[in-house]
C-alpha cells in the first residue's frame, strides 16, 4: 500500500520539524534526455515523447501530502509513485526541469509519506520525545496499552 493511506485514518503525512536537517531528506537525480525514455521504455514499450514539446514532461495532479499524484510524460500519464519506482526516486515528492537536453528531479523526503518517518522520529527523539509522544506524533487516534 503506496499512497496516501486511504482507508487507514491512522495512516496520514504528519510534517516533523526538524527532519529536513538529515542528509538524506532532499536529493537530486539526473538523466540524459536517453537515459530517461530508456528507462521508461523498459515498463512502458508503447512511450513516445518529444522532448522539443514544451509541456512534454508536466504534473498534472498532487496529493494531499504534496507528492506527485499524475504526471504526464509524451504520450504517458502516470502516477507519481509509478515514477519513483521507475526511476528509482527516493519519494514522490518531486519536482522535475528540463535544460541543455537533461531532465533533473528535485525530491523532497525518503518513503511514501505516510506512517512513521524515521527521520522525523530520530529528530523528536533528540528533542525529549518518549517514544509514546513520537506514536502519537505519527498515528492519530491510537491508543497504546501493555498486552
Amino acid at each position: 500500500m503506496c499512497g496516501d493511506g486511504s482507508g487507514y485514518p491512522y495512516l496520514q503525512s504528519v510534517a516533523t520539524a526538524g527532519e529536513d536537517t538529515y542528509s538524506q531528506y532532499s536529493s537530486e537525480a539526473e538523466f540524459t534526455q536517453t537515459e530517461f525514455e530508456k528507462k521508461i521504455k523498459e515498463v512502458h514499450s508503447d512511450f513516445e515523447i518529444d522532448f522539443d514539446e514544451k509541456d512534454c514532461i508536466k504534473i498534472e495532479e498532487y496529493t494531499d501530502g504534496n507528492r506527485v499524484k499524475k504526471i504526464k510524460i509524451g504520450n504517458l500519464e502516470l502516477s507519481g509513485v509509478e515514477v519513483r519506482n521507475i526511476l528509482g526516486l527516493r519519494s514522490a515528492n518531486f519536482s522535475v526541469s528540463m535544460e541543455d537536453e537533461k531532465i533533473k528531479f528535485e525530491v523532497i523526503g525518503y518513503g511514501h509519506g505516510v506512517g512513521m518517518s524515521q527521520t522525523g522520529a530520530d529528530s523528536l527523539a533528540k528533542e525529549g520525545k518518549t517514544y509514546e509522544d513520537i506514536i502519537h506524533h505519527f498515528y492519530t487516534d491510537v491508543e497504546i496499552v501493555d498486552m
